[in-house]
Order: structure tokens, then C-alpha cells, then sequence
């Protein structure tokens, strides 16, 4: 579709008022913002549990309406998860490279953080790092375009390159998911 920035806009604007349904959800919407706002005055605890079940509710029936939609959905997004790690393009490659550099120079600055968080951030990053370099370098010595992912993928030395790369990525993600989350949790329990 050819719109230019006015039509889309007009679009979304008229949008919650094509039918009774989507009427319905710019109501619910609408409840949920005004309720979020007052509790933010309030902090009434009652209300927040109140919110949240009614926003699981909520996605639970689009859920049970749309179940076999959203159950290929999830396949697709599980599907493409799998394929960016096993068989990632190099624009995603080169993204997790930029992330693995930024965390790494993150932890160089950041002050108040603990040593052994830092030690585990610096190996899995600087592995990862060394990896993408291998990648680079051996790219670069058998003549392969990035861009040319099949022939990448059949050089046994890249594709396990890339693969062990993004296992290491992906330790370095649910480590510093896990991480924060016990941090968290215990900076919580000192505040007590």
C-alpha cells in the first residue's frame, strides 16, 4: 500500500471505530489506562492484582478465540528464534557482535558492579567477540561475501564458527537475565 503519512494516520484514527468489537477494545484500553493512572496515586496493592488478572483474562480470551492462529504464530516465532541461531543471517550476526561489544564496554565503565558478574561478562563476551573475529578473518581468507550466506554456510570451519558463537551469545543472555533478576530480588530484600 501506497499512503502517504496522513492516510496512515487517518487510518489509525478511524480504525477503532469500524466496529462494535474494536469499539469494545478502545473501551477495555481506555478502563485499563484510567485504572493504571489512579493506582499510580494510590498504589493500592488490591488493584494491581486486580489489573493484572484482568489483563490475563483479557489475553487469555483472544487466546481461546484465536487458538489455532496464535498457536502457528508461536511455531513461527519459535521457528525463526531457532533459524537466526543456527542458521543466523549476518546482519543479526553482526548485531549480536555490537551487543556482546556494547556489554563488555558497558562493564569496563560500570563501577558498582560485582567482580565475579564482571569476570563471567568479560569471558563470554570476549569469547563471542573472538569468535565474530574468526568469522571475519576466515571470511576474508577464502575469498566469502558475507552476503552469501549458502556459501558460508558450506565452509564447515564458518558454520561451526557461527554456531558456537551463538551459543555462547545465548549463555551470555540467560546469564544476565538470571543475573538481574537475583540482583534485583536481593537489592529488594536489603531495601526491606
Amino acid at each position: 500500500m501506497d499512503l502517504n503519512l496522513i492516510e496512515k494516520i487517518l487510518t489509525i484514527l478511524k480504525m477503532p471505530f469500524q466496529s462494535y468489537l474494536t469499539i469494545e477494545i478502545l473501551l477495555i484500553f481506555i478502563l485499563l489506562f484510567i485504572f493504571l493512572i489512579y493506582n499510580e496515586r494510590r498504589k493500592n496493592k488490591k488493584v494491581k492484582i486486580a489489573l493484572s488478572a484482568l489483563i490475563i483474562f483479557f489475553f487469555s480470551l483472544l487466546v481461546f478465540y484465536f487458538y489455532e492462529d496464535m498457536v502457528s504464530v508461536l511455531n513461527e516465532i519459535i521457528k525463526t528464534i531457532m533459524r537466526c541461531f543456527y542458521f543466523p543471517n549476518i546482519i543479526f550476526y553482526i548485531l549480536t557482535a555490537i551487543v556482546s561489544l556494547s556489554l563488555l564496554i558497558y562493564n569496563i565503565f560500570k563501577k558498582n558492579n560485582l567482580k565475579l558478574n564482571k569476570i563471567i561478562t568479560y569471558v563470554f563476551t570476549l569469547i563471542h567477540i573472538y569468535l565474530f573475529t574468526n568469522f571475519i578473518s576466515l571470511a576474508i581468507l577464502k575469498n566469502i561475501s558475507l552476503i552469501d550466506t549458502v556459501n558460508i554456510y558450506k565452509n564447515d570451519n564458518m558454520f561451526v564458527i557461527v554456531l558456537s558463537s551463538q551459543i555462547i551469545f545465548l549463555f551470555l543472555v540467560v546469564y544476565k537475565i538470571i543475573f538481574h533478576f537475583y540482583y534485583i530480588k536481593n537489592e529488594k530484600l536489603k531495601n526491606e
